[in-house]
């Protein structure tokens, strides 16, 4: 047994005695990746002579096609050394069928229960490690303030605090205790991704210095610090006229040596080929993969560009310096041996009945959904009652499945794939038993490739039941809790098709209540309308569901807007004028049922809008911690801020949500313990006759400060079911530091004078506060400083 074979050894160890050993062929491969198709020969692909990560498209049998290649991975590398194999996890595994499905993350940011995140990336491990893909290309840690970008949904919402919360219990999850059982996370997109320059994916971000250190770097400096976060990903974008993926005081100043990094900085797929055909900022492709190694950038994915062959010959001839693959070949090799991937690099299909079965997954799933309902209106049409109402539902997602899924599940990526296929019968999946169903809904989307059509929205709803046997669409939720439910789509969810608005609005004059069910298909592709790459000049419902909307209000106005997808509903006309307006964002499986639940009461809504919600998309960005003096309207004589064509305010705040009952705040107080630590309590009482949720949220402001700060920053928040007339108090613990910032010396700095918190059911909502009184001006190590409240509760 070779010194680095000997699993009682250190890591580093076994690391240099690895490396020492190791060719600069081998050493450029182990930074390498491969994607490996199915049914396609060994010999054919490039994975000789060491290959470092691997990722796997469209295999029907995936864990005989990921055995395949990983046994021929280690008999063909020169020290037998295992790649590791990554796939997307966003709401759940999503190369595997059948597997964990929640919300989409914008869902899970809406529900304010950190511990449903938690539960699903568990869910989410087991899977994976049953087969063998030890690494995940998620959370997506970016902030979602611009709607005209398509992946808002891939977030936990638009709030540093909220986001970082959410990222660590999902790294948490998913890493789980010992990460020789866990998958390796890669928080993604380091740095500023989602606020670009018109709201189009790719494009340079926009954010100050400040903002991507203070506020989007937060979530990534959290996971770090607090959850040993193993990876992170570069974004596409280019800050200050440089792409990220080249940008050595992003990669290494800010992320390693001010964010205390110490893991493997991946690629985003075919970054490195942007510098060459995009940014224009490199002649070829080793020179940009020789710039990205050089800035930090240690893992190339998803094949062979800029670390290649030219990379080899340059090393070897002496005109690259080796100690650069070094540095990178170092931090991934320490990483598979964290994994335990040398003693355990294949998959284990004696774990896979058990990981697979979707039992407690799935109630948590539909919880998830039903705690991401967010109730944005009510004028008293909610909850509904009585079962003998004459229901009509009408809209393009009413009757749908596909469009309660995210761009970033199996679902979005088997329509992808099938659409793309010319394999025949050979779809993605796993080998299933000639009797399975799942088999069949895989020769069900064969016998369809001869004539698929991707703009109809319900090509695979079949396929999905088949996968997901209690998937319900929103017209199976009603049909189960309502005795007299007509359906009606209207209109598609794109185009320009009205010939069907008369007759929804003929049948809306003969019921007594309409739920108008409309929203968006997250997606790839020209087909989806929002999604990675989809990105919208206007934040209106697309096609004829505006028109669809007002036609149906005119023939009844007792309507109850039911709304999906990955931003919010952002319509002036709707707030005004609409009943009730229920957000589901992109509930998934259990979608149908979860707002079923709501409507009819048998669940009392608590999601919160974990975004600010614009009026239109001339008001974007928007946030509730924008800079004081940035964000309200103010007389200043003849001058006044703001729009002299709309009211600048808007349509919900952060944070904000509805409840069928109601709830008291009341014994606030703050007091500062022997640890230095501020302790804040606020007793809440549902003083209504329904049990329900409240989201208690604590929100700081520095009153007076050296430079501007921002009106108001989210401490810490907590979900809290209370019984009616059942009384708690809730606690938050955290450092008076979290208020701290940089000072123009770029010092971290926590400066005397006063701070007000408040507490309340939303941003704007100021049910009590309280001022503390920070007696001196201090340094403050910011590698120790509180990221987010510590929260409790008791009954009183």
């Amino acid at each position: 047994m070779l010194p680095y074979q000997n699993p009682q050894l250190s890591i580093e160890e076994r690391v240099e005695d690895l490396m020492n050993r190791m060719s600069v062929e081998e050493k450029v491969r182990q930074i390498t990746c491969a994607m490996i198709m199915p049914n396609m020969d060994n010999d054919k692909l490039d994975l000789k002579n060491s290959m470092g990560s691997m990722t796997i498209f469209g295999s029907q049998d995936l864990i005989k096609d990921l055995t395949n290649a990983q046994e021929y991975v280690i008999a063909n590398s020169p020290h037998g050394i295992p790649a590791l194999i990554h796939g997307e996890a966003l709401s759940g595994p999503v190369a595997m069928p059948g597997a964990n499905l929640f919300p989409a993350p914008i869902g899970l940011g809406a529900s304010f229960e950190p511990e449903l995140v938690s539960k699903m990336s568990e869910g989410t491990r087991k899977q994976m490690y049953a087969y063998g893909i030890r690494h995940a290309l998620s959370p997506v840690s970016d902030l979602a303030r611009d709607f005209r970008w398509g992946r808002a949904n891939e977030g936990y919402g638009g709030d540093p605090t909220l986001t970082s919360v959410m990222t660590v219990a999902f790294v948490k999850g998913l890493q789980g205790e010992d990460i020789k059982e866990g998958i390796a996370c890669t928080a993604k997109h380091f740095l500023g991704y989602s606020q670009s320059e018109s709201g189009m994916n790719m494009h340079k971000s926009m954010a100050s210095a400040r903002d991507l250190r203070e506020n989007f770097a937060k979530p990534f400096e959290a996971a770090i610090r607090l959850a040993d976060l193993k990876c992170v990903m570069n974004c596409y974008s280019e800050v200050d006229g440089e792409p990220v993926c080249s940008n050595e005081r992003i990669l290494t100043d800010m992320l390693r040596d001010e964010l205390d990094f110490k893991g493997v900085v991946v690629a985003d797929y075919n970054s490195i080929r942007h510098l060459v055909m995009d940014f224009n900022t490199a002649e070829n492709l080793f020179e940009a993969g020789k710039r990205c190694l050089e800035a930090g950038l240690d893992v190339e994915l998803p094949t062979r560009m800029g670390y290649s062959d030219e990379m080899i010959e340059a090393v070897e001839k002496g005109e690259m310096d080796v100690a650069l693959v070094d540095r990178a070949l170092r931090r991934f090799l320490t990483l598979k041996f964290e994994l335990g991937l040398f003693e355990d690099p294949y998959p284990h299909p004696e774990l896979v009945a058990a990981a697979m079965d979707n039992t407690e997954n799935n109630k948590n799933s539909l919880e998830a959904a039903i705690k991401s309902m967010t109730l944005m209106k009510n004028d008293g049409i909610l909850p509904v009652r009585d079962k003998s109402k004459k229901i009509l539902l009408v809209g393009p997602t009413g009757n749908n499945l596909r469009l309660m899924y995210g761009n970033y599940t199996y679902i979005a990526m088997l329509e992808m794939l099938v659409s793309f296929s010319t394999m025949g019968a050979t779809q993605p999946g796993v080998e299933f038993e000639e009797d399975d169903d799942k088999k069949s809904a895989f020769d069900d989307l064969a016998n369809m490739l001869s004539s698929i059509n991707f703009s109809d929205k319900s090509i695979i709803d079949d396929t999905i039941r088949k996968l997901y046997p209690g998937a319900t669409t929103i017209l199976d939720g009603l049909r189960e809790v309502f005795d007299s439910v007509e359906f009606v789509e209207g209109c598609d969810y794109k185009g320009d098709d009205a010939s069907h608005i008369a007759e929804a609005v003929e049948a809306a004059k003969k019921a007594d209540i309409v739920f108008m069910a409309v929203g968006a298909k997250n997606g790839l592709g020209a087909t989806a309308s929002s999604g990675e790459a989809v990105d919208c000049t206007s934040l209106d419902l697309m096609g004829m569901q505006e028109e669809l909307m007002r036609e149906v209000f005119k023939a009844n106005p007792n309507m109850v807007i039911l709304h999906t997808d990955g931003r919010p509903l952002c319509s002036e006309w709707a707030y005004k004028n609409v009943p009730a307006i229920i957000e589901g964002w992109l509930p998934s499986t259990y979608g149908g049922k979860a707002f079923a639940e709501v409507i009819s009461g048998r669940a009392n809504p608590a999601g919160r809008t974990p975004v600010d919600v614009p009026r239109s998309v001339g008001h974007l960005p928007v946030y509730h911690y924008q800079n004081n003096g940035s964000s309200a309207v103010y007389d200043r004589g003849l001058l006044k801020t703001g729009y002299i064509d709309s009211d600048s305010s808007t349509l919900a705040p952060f944070g904000y949500g509805l409840s069928y009952t109601t709830f008291e705040y009341g014994n606030l107080s703050v007091e500062k313990d022997s640890d230095g630590k501020l302790n804040l309590s606020v007793t809440i009482k549902n003083v209504g006759d329904l049990d329900g949720d409240e989201v208690v949220q604590l929100y700081g402001k520095d009153l007076l400060a050296s430079l501007i700060r921002p009106r108001q920053e989210l401490i810490g928040f907590r979900r809290v079911a209370l019984k009616a007339g059942e009384s708690k108090k809730v606690c938050f613990t955290f450092k008076p530091d979290q208020m701290s910032f940089q000072n123009v010396k770029g010092k971290w700095i926590l400066e005397k004078g006063d701070f007000k918190f408040f507490v309340g059911g939303h941003s704007d909502d100021v049910r009590a506060e309280a001022i503390y009184t920070h007696e001196i001006t201090e340094y403050i190590d910011h590698a120790t400083r509180s990221f987010f409240a510590e929260t409790c509760e008791e009954l009183v």
